[in-house]
């Protein structure tokens, strides 16, 4: 039996199909959900994530987002999702050093907590390059 996942990002629907399973991070830990799992709303984490379907590993970077498990399947909505194909590694490394350039200035401007999370989204994506 399949799980049907739909996955939505700030443009558009993301991937919209009916896979083996999904396992993601969230704010309840790392879960595996097959078809049938019971009803769960959770946060996700910036972090990988990956779907097996027909034997086939699909792993992809996530930026966060919200994880919706209901009878009729599974929903994520995230602000960014990205596979290995589509890391543009110059435009991730160019995020990681601005992160890194702000955390390091002492001026109160600089929100941390935004600086932060840019870095744990760049290092995400960079990692699922294997860099």
């Amino acid at each position: 039996m399949k799980l049907h996942l739909k996955i939505i990002n700030l443009e558009k629907e993301y991937f919209n199909d009916d896979v083996d399973l999904l396992n993601i991070n969230t704010s309840a830990g790392e879960l595996t959900i097959l078809a049938n799992h019971l009803p769960l709303i959770t946060n996700i984490k910036i972090s990988h994530m990956y779907i097996i379907n027909d034997g086939v590993t699909y792993n992809y970077a996530i930026a966060g987002g919200t994880l919706f498990v209901s009878e009729e399947g599974c929903k994520i909505i995230t602000s960014a999702i990205e596979n290995a194909e589509e890391i543009n590694e110059g435009r991730a490394q160019s995020a990681k050093k601005r992160a890194e350039e702000r955390m390091k200035e002492s001026d109160e401007s600089i929100d941390m907590i935004r600086a932060e999370a840019a870095l744990k989204r760049a290092l995400n994506r960079l990692s699922l390059l294997g860099k």
